[in-house]
C-alpha cells in the first residue's frame, strides 16, 4: 500500500491521476543528465567568452591611465567619443566599408556563377569541387604570402605578366595608392571566402525540387526567367546567410591588410586600428571602445539582413 501511494500523483483537485508513467521518468532523467554534461560547457563559455566580454566593455568605459601606471576611473562614454572623433578612426571606418561593399558584391556575383555552374552533377565535378574548397583550406596569412609574390614591384607576376603583354612599360608599386591596394587586397580577401559562398548557395540551389523548373518550362520559361523568378526567389535564405558570412568576414579583414601592406594608413582597417591602438599603442580603454563599436556594426548588419530576408519570404 505504501508504494502504491509513492507511485501515484495527485491533481490539484486532489483526485490520484494513476501510477507515474516510466516514461515521464526517463524523460526527467535524461533532462537532467543532459543538463549535467552541457554545465561543463556553460561554465567554460562563462569563464572564456563572457567574462571576457564584461571585463572588455568595463575597460572601455574607464580611463587609460592603467597603461602608464595609474589608476583608472569610470568616464563613461568619453572613450566612444574619442573613438568617434579620431581622423584615423574614420579612415579605417571608410576603408572597412570599402572592403564591405567590394567583397560582398564580388562574392555574391561569383559565387552564384560558380553555384550555378557546379550544382548539377557532371564528370569531374569532384576534382573541381576540391580545387574550389582549397583557397579556403589555406591560413589567411599563407594566402597573404602568396599573393605578395604576385603584386611584388621588383620580381612580381603581375608586373612580369603586364610587361610581357607591353601594357606596362615599367613596375608598378600596385599598393602604394590608395584604390588600387583596396582593390587588390579585397581580392585577395574575396579569393579565401568565395569557397565557402559558393558552397552555401550550392546547398540552396539543391533544396530547390526539379519539378519547380520542369514545370516552368512547360510554360515557356526560358533560363534567365527561370533564374529571375525561381532560383533568386527561392534563394533568399541562402543568400542571406550568404551576405551575413560575407559581411562578418570582410568587417574582421585584418591578416590579407597586414601581410600584404602591413600597418599602412591607405588600407588600415578598423580591425587593424583596434590592434594599433590597443597593443602598438598600449591604450587599451580606446581600443577596447573601438572594438566594442565594431562588434555592434557588425551585428546591426547581420540583424538587418535577417529581418529584410524574412519579409521578403512571408
Amino acid at each position: 500500500m505504501g508504494s502504491d501511494i509513492l507511485t501515484r500523483e495527485v491533481h490539484p483537485g486532489g483526485a490520484p491521476s494513476g501510477p507515474r508513467r516510466p516514461v515521464d521518468l526517463a524523460a526527467r532523467e535524461a533532462t537532467r543528465a543532459g543538463m549535467l554534461m552541457m554545465a561543463p560547457a556553460v561554465v567554460t563559455t562563462a569563464t572564456l567568452v563572457i567574462y571576457p566580454l564584461v571585463r572588455g566593455f568595463q575597460t572601455s568605459l574607464e580611463s587609460g591611465d592603467a597603461a602608464v601606471g595609474g589608476q583608472p576611473h569610470f568616464v563613461g562614454l568619453r572613450n566612444y567619443g574619442e573613438v568617434l572623433g579620431s581622423s584615423t578612426a574614420r579612415d579605417a571606418t571608410v576603408h572597412t566599408l570599402s572592403y564591405v561593399a567590394l567583397a560582398v558584391t564580388l562574392e555574391l556575383a561569383l559565387g552564384l556563377i560558380v553555384a550555378v555552374a557546379l550544382h548539377r552533377t557532371f564528370r569531374g565535378r569532384g576534382i573541381v569541387l576540391a580545387i574550389l574548397i582549397l583557397p579556403c583550406a589555406l591560413p589567411s596569412v599563407v594566402s597573404g604570402v602568396l599573393w605578395r609574390r604576385v603584386f611584388d614591384p621588383d620580381s612580381g607576376l603581375l608586373n612580369s605578366v603586364l610587361e610581357q603583354l607591353h601594357i606596362l612599360s615599367q613596375p608598378q608599386v600596385w599598393l602604394a595608392g590608395r584604390g588600387w591596394a583596396l582593390a587588390f587586397i579585397t581580392l585577395v580577401h574575396v579569393w579565401g571566402v568565395l569557397p565557402l559562398v559558393s558552397l552555401i548557395l550550392i546547398a540552396g540551389l539543391q533544396s530547390i525540387p526539379e519539378e519547380v523548373y520542369s514545370a516552368s518550362a512547360v510554360d515557356g520559361a526560358t533560363p534567365l526567367r527561370q533564374f529571375r523568378h525561381i532560383t533568386l526567389p527561392l534563394l533568399r535564405p541562402s543568400i542571406a546567410v550568404t551576405l551575413t558570412v560575407g559581411t562578418v568576414w570582410a568587417t574582421k579583414i585584418f591578416d590579407e591588410i597586414y601581410v600584404l601592406n602591413g600597418t599602412a594608413l591607405n588600407t588600415r582597417s578598423i580591425l587593424m586600428e583596434v590592434y594599433n591602438t590597443t597593443f602598438v599603442n598600449a591604450d587599451f580603454a580606446h581600443g577596447t571602445a573601438l572594438a566594442f563599436m565594431l562588434t555592434a556594426v557588425t551585428a546591426l548588419f547581420a540583424a538587418v539582413y535577417a529581418v529584410t530576408f524574412r519579409r521578403s519570404t512571408t
